[in-house]
Parts: structure tokens; sequence; C-alpha cells
């Protein structure tokens, strides 16, 4: 949504300069009535492409839970087993052995990276939406027969 408030904060400019140099009211009134359409029209086709992208990032992720080959269908569960072993490692096991090698009073903390957890939130998000997309259809599946 960051387009639709840049068009916002651009048209507030506009219409103030509208304000300042027209001086008849019905001109300002039909600059503003244009501008409106104008932000109307671009909010319109930008809602338009999103609905587009969504659409086909389902239509994506549909085709891969549907091929036959296994292993694809559980690629989504093997980057998430891989970012719980990341997470293991580098919360727990690391920081234990840096407690016990050097004989600290606390246990250190390790921070992951913020691009880990959004990369990584991301795949369970979507990984959790297409299963439970699939579970649904095939529920559907089982009711119509």
């Amino acid at each position: 949504m960051s387009l639709l408030n840049f068009l916002g904060s651009t048209i507030k400019p506009i219409t103030n300069l509208i304000d300042e140099f027209i001086t008849s009211d019905e001109e300002r009134d039909k600059a503003k009535a244009t501008l409106q359409k104008i932000q109307n029209n671009l909010t319109a086709k930008y809602l338009q492409l999103e609905a587009k992208t969504i659409d086909a990032k389902e239509k994506v992720m549909i085709a891969e839970l549907n091929q036959s080959d296994n292993y694809t269908k559980r690629a989504r569960p093997t980057v998430l087993y891989a970012g719980l072993l990341i997470m293991f490692i580098n919360n727990v096991l690391l920081p234990w052995i840096a407690y016990f090698k050097t004989g600290l009073a606390d246990i250190p903390t390790i921070n992951l990276p913020s691009e880990f957890w959004i990369a990584w939130g991301g795949v369970a998000s979507v990984y959790a939406f297409g299963r439970t997309k699939e579970k649904l259809m095939a529920t559907e599946q089982r009711n119509n027969n």
C-alpha cells in the first residue's frame, strides 16, 4: 500500500497549488475534480495489479502442491526444518558452548539477522497457507464424493 500512500501524499501539494494559482472557483473545482479522477484511476489500477499478483502467486502455489514429485511438495518443510535447526544451533547450542568454554556467569545471546526472520517467517506463512488450502480442497473433494 506504499504506492497508495505516495499517491495520497502527492495529491495534497498539488491541491495546494491549485488553491494558490487558480482564482476562479469554477476552474478550481474543475481542476480538483480532474485531479481526483486521476487519483481514483491510478488507485483502481494499482488495486487491480495487486489482485492479479496475489492470484498469480496462488496459482503457482497450487501448481507446486499438485505436482507428482513428493520432494518438491516437501521443499517448504525442508526449509522450515533447516530454519529450526539454524535457530537451535544459534540460540541454544552455540550459547551453551560459549558458556561452558569461557566460564561466563551468563549465557551469551546471539541474535539472528532480521533478514533471516523475515525470509523464514515468509516461507512458514506461505507453507501454512498452502497446507491449509490443500487440506480444505481435500476435505471438499471427500464431501463431494
